[in-house]
């Protein structure tokens, strides 16, 4: 079998296109067309170097037709379909150049017309601040001005009254004697207090760069298109690269363009840990790194530091309040900072303020068992039996209740006006234990349980699951364990949640009971991860760094405390 001929080298010239002389043999016109090679050879070349290839031989002459055919074709093509459609293509770039131009504009007049809506709207929440401020401080001024003319007038009278008892011991007879005592018992010298002024306050937003991004919106942004490899024209393989905002929306931890929002930490970091004997029915850590401590049996909230002393590895006992009533669950006001708590039996709600001593809030026809307090309410009365209470962040009231006949989750203004009603798991007995409220997306979820069987006597016979709500409390997810991975499957019934809690990614950390676990979910009610799994597994609570306080059974089998952290830095 013939074999090609070796492509010539780059020293040995090549024949220019068109030149009909052989680069070989110059005095020689090629005349044949070696089909091995792909190339016109003359004689010459046909019984030396090509001879072997004598079979592919084939005359210019007789495939001229042929070529010819061929280059009318490619011409017809060109010109009818290739051309016009490249025309075609530059002119609708071009258009889309111009289309893209005006929406970039339009695009750009809408986003600076949001600013100035939202400087508008800034300025005019700042201009009700002012007024509401002003108004206090008038307020203010004129109580302490009319207790001071008060104190004035009191002064005046008792300095005349001493001067006319002066004169009286001086020249008065018996009578005005008698008269002026009579005058001075009637007398009440008790010297007014000042009047308590429970000063307006205002607590600057540490996390204003995420609302105020929330407040002007979402940018989305398509990046695939920039990310394109060598064009065809030869440009440069880099295409402007443009990062987008990141979505608050997020089920793993990334953005739809696979940017990272958050990292887990492979299993949770220990920043302390203590052992700790009493009872703990729930944790409300405080923003300078300590933690209210409630105990239910003992009626008792403690105030505690977040590590052990060198002696005994126990926490110092800061604060401690003793109550004449059960303290069921306690929660801070994370405007004021303040201790709040509720007694189940009472059906009150309380307000630890300026002093150790609890103030009375509300009073709720039911019983309340949990609470939450984002911002600081008036006194109300709520309707129903109230098993758990939430704050939100507009103000309003959540409050969820028990009872034999079906328990509902209820919204409320701070005056008690009712907003919102949900009724959870239609009828039956049941409470919600659990209230919180996320503080990315405003939604709220609860811990709810519903007697299966048999009496409440025994919590076997009751099944939790989560119900996740929007601000208007209408029911957006229901989760009963989905996803969880375990050694075996997790069905509603080996799905035993108590607490739930939002932490600051919009993420709900759950303690989950039956398997002494601390599980969590997005705010869209998906598995993420179980961040531990313990002997025994008690109440939580997180600071506003993500610090989990977990009460737990230590590894010396005492009961204690864990602080954790489960996001990396």
């Amino acid at each position: 079998m013939a074999t090609k001929h070796s492509s010539p080298s780059p020293q040995i010239p090549v024949r220019i296109k068109g030149h009909t002389k052989c680069p070989y043999h110059k005095d020689n016109e090629v005349v044949l067309l070696c089909q091995d090679c792909g190339i016109l050879i003359c004689t010459t070349c046909s019984i030396t170097t090509h001879k072997i290839h004598i079979d592919s031989f084939c005359e210019i002459s007789k495939i001229t037709n042929e070529q010819k055919n061929t280059l009318l074709d490619f011409m017809n093509e060109t010109e009818n379909i290739e051309i016009p459609k490249l025309k075609n293509e530059i002119q609708s770039a071009r258009n889309e150049i111009s289309t893209s131009e005006s929406n970039y504009k339009k695009l750009s007049v809408n986003i600076k017309k949001q600013r100035d809506q939202c400087k508008l709207d800034l300025d005019k929440i700042t201009e009700d601040y002012l007024a509401i401020c002003n108004k206090m401080e008038k307020g203010t001024t004129d109580l302490l001005q009319i207790h001071i003319t008060n104190l004035e007038d009191r002064l005046d009278t008792l300095v005349k009254l001493s001067s006319e008892c002066k004169q009286t011991l001086q020249t008065g007879t018996a009578v005005l004697v008698y008269d002026s005592v009579s005058e001075i018992k009637d007398m009440d010298l008790d010297i007014p207090q000042t009047p308590n002024i429970d000063m307006t306050e205002f607590t600057p937003d540490n996390n204003r760069q995420r609302h105020l991004e929330q407040a002007m919106g979402k940018m989305k942004t398509p990046t695939d298109h920039f990310k394109v490899g060598l064009a065809p024209s030869g440009h440069s393989k880099e295409g402007p690269v443009v990062r987008p905002k990141l979505s608050k929306s997020t089920e793993t931890g990334q953005a739809s363009t696979g940017e990272v929002l958050y990292k887990l930490c492979d299993s949770p970091t220990v920043i302390s840990q203590f052992s700790y004997p009493d009872g703990i029915t729930s944790i409300c850590p405080t923003s300078n790194g300590r933690a209210w401590l409630c105990d239910c049996k003992t009626n008792t909230v403690k105030l505690i530091n977040n590590k052990g002393n060198f002696f005994s590895n126990k926490p110092k006992v800061i604060q401690k309040i003793q109550h004449n009533s059960n303290i069921d669950d306690i929660s801070l006001d994370p405007t004021t900072g303040r201790l709040w708590f509720c007694c189940f039996n009472e059906g009150t709600i309380y307000e630890v303020s300026t002093s150790t001593t609890p103030v009375t809030r509300f009073t709720t026809e039911g019983y309340p068992q949990s609470l939450c307090v984002t911002r600081e309410v008036t006194r109300f009365t709520t309707e129903g039996d109230p098993d758990s209470l939430c704050v939100t962040r507009e103000g309003l009231v959540v409050v969820g209740t028990a009872g034999t006949q079906g328990y509902k989750v209820v919204m409320y203004t701070a005056d008690g006006q009712v907003l919102h009603t949900s009724t959870v798991e239609g009828s039956g007995e049941g409470a919600v234990l659990s209230i919180t409220q996320c503080g990315v997306t405003g939604n709220i979820a609860i811990v709810s349980s519903k007697l299966i069987s048999g009496d409440g006597s025994h919590p076997n016979n009751y099944r939790n699951h989560i119900t996740v709500y929007n601000p208007t409390l209408q029911p957006l997810v229901h989760y009963r364990g989905e996803g969880i991975q375990a050694r075996e499957a997790v069905t509603p019934d080996k799905f035993g949640p108590v607490t739930v809690i939002y932490d600051s990614k919009g993420n709900i950390v759950i303690t989950d009971y039956t398997r002494n676990t601390v599980e969590l979910i997005s705010g869209a009610g998906k598995y993420i991860k179980t961040l531990h799994t313990n002997k025994g597994q008690g109440q939580v609570g997180i600071q506003k760094d993500d610090v989990l306080w977990s009460c737990l059974e230590l590894d010396t089998g005492e009961w204690g405390l864990k602080l954790l952290k489960y996001y990396s830095d």
